[in-house]
């Protein structure tokens, strides 16, 4: 079942939300998932947190960080003949990592960008990070092309770049997490972050900035610095799917 919405906001955002598969509901492909071959590629934008959720709290609530950013993103790419954005949550909701990989799955995505910040007790911590869907996992090998895509971009930003190249995988073991280098290629049984693992396309986690550092609020948390990091994700989409970016207005 599909239900599409229009929210009533600056950008006047489309909200397009699938039914869970629930008995009597559209079912979910079999792995491997068709992904798209042609344009226009369907490009599923999560936002970390939401609804009461706001994610970690320090100089700015990681959730505003996470809503401003995929917003512009949204724009840009609704904007791109090439593509159509979806969004797996409204502003007001926060529906579980299993809800939102299945809004991406069932809309048929091509590529998800799951967008977050950090936090840090130390406020001298800062840079950019990412998680692409780990070693061994059905499209891993394109999560990690769309996450070099990305550091690239956000490299000739100036942005620092977190580990030896800003790209690590994440893998939990109860509560206690382990995160390693993506030259660490080893194939591990330990879950990783549920939303580019439960998802059925290639799938990277960003961590945009450091909520807790003043340089990277201002620089890439403001109103701005979101824009400017929407841009650097957007010129990553294209890049992974070989089409030419939009001229910046």
């Amino acid at each position: 079942m599909l239900c599409i919405a229009l929210a009533g906001t600056a950008a006047e955002l489309l909200y397009v939300r699938f039914a869970s598969a629930s008995p009597g509901s559209t079912p979910l492909p079999e792995p491997p998932y068709p992904l798209q071959t042609a344009p226009p590629y369907t490009i599923a934008l999560d936002a970390g947190h939401g609804g009461m959720d706001t994610g970690a709290q320090s100089l700015i609530d990681e959730v505003i960080v996470c809503d401003k950013t995929v917003a512009a993103l949204y724009t840009l790419l609704s904007t791109d003949p090439n593509f159509t954005p979806i969004l797996t949550r409204t502003p007001e909701e926060d529906p579980p990592i299993k809800d939102r990989a299945e809004t991406a799955t069932l809309a048929q995505a091509s590529l998800l960008i799951s967008v977050h910040a950090n936090q840090d007790g130390s406020r001298q911590s800062h840079g950019f990070e990412c998680f692409p869907t780990p070693p061994g996992r059905l499209y891993s090998a394109e999560s990690l092309h769309f996450a070099q895509c990305i550091v690239n971009n956000m490299a000739s930003a100036g942005h620092r770049l977190r580990g030896e190249t800003g790209i690590r995988f994440a893998y939990y073991n109860g509560k206690s997490k382990k995160i390693v280098d993506s030259t660490d290629t080893k194939v591990r049984s330990q879950k990783s972050f549920g939303i580019v693992e439960k998802v059925g396309c290639p799938a990277v986690l960003v961590e945009q900035c450091f909520i807790t550092n003043y340089s990277d609020v201002e620089n890439w948390a403001s109103d701005e610095g979101c824009t400017r990091a929407a841009r650097i994700y957007y010129e990553a989409i294209c890049t992974y799917f070989g089409t030419t970016p939009l001229p910046k207005t």
